[in-house]
């Protein structure tokens, strides 16, 4: 659990993050831990626990213990979760490869939408990326990480650019919808969706490789930085 978060998001103060950090510290204690003990632990009252409690909208310790206790690590025994678990060791290696590299994130229309969101995401954790394309980045002498990301994955402007990232012996991470596309095979990681048809061009046709892309990146980019 990441208290740091919690705190932010309903702003505890001092005293009120040292009790979440003590309980996220001793989970394996909580269920036997009374709220008294817990106070005198963390120099607070049992009264102003509770106060915490109701200020994180909660209905008073024994929800928060609930919280803590049984909020897992990951989303497990989802469909989702398994379907990328196979991706979660090539995709640290490379992340981890060019953590000090430039990676650059290609979408087009609505998946330039989803670049965008990739691209605040990993400056936010420290990386230096881009959701522009900038072609000096795929010259030889240039270590970067190309992301691409394409429903169908014959994008034309985007197969193009990973091609010659491919020649040019960069690594190539793709999202795409169909892992048998230009893309996907000169891709050196590939998470597809498989959810590209030809009735994806169809008026009103549901589109859930973009929800979908979106899923697969939280879950990876949540085992790879809970390493």
């Amino acid at each position: 659990m990441n208290i740091q978060t919690i705190c932010e998001k309903y702003q505890l103060n001092k005293d009120e993050e040292k009790i979440l950090l003590y309980m996220n510290d001793h989970r394996s204690e909580l269920k036997n831990l009374r709220i008294r003990e817990l106070a005198k632990r963390t120099f607070t009252s049992s009264s102003f626990i509770v106060k915490t409690c109701k200020k994180m909208g909660l209905s008073g310790y024994s929800e928060l213990v609930f919280l803590i206790t049984d909020t897992p690590k990951f989303p497990n025994n989802t469909e989702n979760d398994l379907k990328v678990r196979s991706c979660v060791k090539p995709f640290s290696n490379l992340m981890d490869k060019h953590k000090d590299s430039m990676i650059m994130i290609l979408g087009s229309g609505f998946s330039q939408n989803i670049a965008n969101y990739m691209s605040e995401y990993l400056n936010l954790y420290g990386f230096r990326c881009t959701a522009n394309s900038h072609l000096e980045l795929l010259r030889k002498n240039k270590d970067a990480l190309i992301i691409v990301i394409s429903n169908s994955g014959e994008t034309k402007r985007l197969a193009e650019l990973c091609i010659h990232a491919k020649q040019n012996n960069r690594d190539i991470l793709s999202f795409v919808g169909d892992r048998n596309s230009t893309i996907a095979k000169n891709s050196s990681l590939v998470i597809s969706s498989d959810t590209f048809t030809p009735s994806s061009f169809d008026s009103h046709y549901p589109q859930l490789f973009f929800g979908l892309t979106l899923i697969y990146f939280e879950l990876l980019m949540s085992y790879f930085l809970s390493k």
